[in-house]
């Protein structure tokens, strides 16, 4: 009969809707893993660019690696981020590329360039962290590796 109900399709949509439930509840938590390690890359990156920014502030704190290293660590909004500094100096050619990743550490004392060219101090802050999954999957690893990195001219 059309437009009539039948009292056979009662339990259809329940059973449905029951078999449907743990792929949405697995989707969902598969969303939330991935929103959390974009978070944690963001921040990771974040805290590289907060360390250099110190570092680029002066040439005396160019050379304060320690500093620079506890910028980014505390600029994190969780614990166990590692940090790592150094600079260096580059021959700047005029085109504006003079401080690109990575850095080749040095000392800057009696550096020297080509005629034409200028030195430029730069400075590099690494960071990573270890983040651990909410949830479990079989065939997945139990902890994944964020790494952030900045590189920043120092002002003079």
């Amino acid at each position: 009969m059309i437009g009539k109900y039948d009292r056979r399709d009662n339990g259809q949509t329940l059973l449905e809707f029951a078999l449907m439930a743990p792929f949405l509840l697995l989707l969902l938590t598969g969303v939330a893993e991935l929103g959390r390690a974009i978070f944690y890359t963001v921040e990771v990156n974040n805290a590289a660019t907060a360390g250099v920014q110190y570092g680029a502030q002066s040439q005396i704190t160019a050379q304060n690696y320690a500093q620079m290293q506890i910028h980014a660590t505390d600029d994190a909004p969780f614990s166990g981020i590692s940090a790592s500094a150094l600079n260096g100096c580059r021959c700047d050619p005029g085109n504006g590329t003079s401080c690109t990743y990575p850095i080749v550490a040095g000392t800057c004392t009696n550096f020297t360039c080509p005629a034409g060219q200028q030195v430029v101090e730069c400075v590099q802050v690494t960071t990573q962290a270890t983040i651990t999954p909410l949830f479990h999957f079989p065939g997945l690893p139990t902890s994944y590796q964020a790494n952030g990195a900045a590189v920043m001219r120092v002002r003079r």
